[in-house]
């Protein structure tokens, strides 16, 4: 799969940026995953980001400032890192919303993969996490 650079979006109205007043909806390909806080990073620009939930093919990171990525633009050869693996993917900014309070999290699609054992490796973390999870949330209840 190829992709091409994205447009910068800079002051459209359009962006999907979704404030308290607004409601925005979502409807997800894939159940995204949490995870643990410093467990996963993606690293882009020089600049690391948590990675706090994850899906096959989408990331969610915890940003700072709205600013900090343009939605609709494509980035390529992004780094997402495991603790024991590391990928090299091609991602599309799909969304920036707010999260947990004063927090935002940039929504990210995975648009391709540079490496092949991508998606046999996160079929198993995924599954792993999903079973952590939920595991958890049996026991509580």
């Amino acid at each position: 799969m190829s992709s091409k650079p994205g447009q910068d979006a800079g002051d459209d109205a359009s962006l999907l940026i979704a404030s308290e007043n607004e409601e925005k909806h979502f409807v997800r390909k894939a159940f995204r995953v949490p995870i643990p806080q410093g467990l996963v990073t993606l690293d882009h620009g020089g600049r690391k980001h948590a990675v706090k939930d994850l899906s096959m093919y989408g990331v969610g990171l915890a940003v700072t400032s709205p600013d900090d990525f343009s939605v609709g633009a494509v980035l390529e050869s992004v780094r997402i890192t495991f603790p024991d693996r590391t990928f090299l993917v091609d991602v599309r900014v799909v969304h920036i919303s707010p999260y947990e309070g004063d927090s935002l999290i940039c929504g990210m699609e995975i648009i391709h993969t540079h490496d092949s054992g991508y998606i046999d490796w996160m079929t198993r973390v995924i599954s792993e996490i999903k079973t952590s999870v939920l595991g958890a949330v049996a026991k509580s209840s």
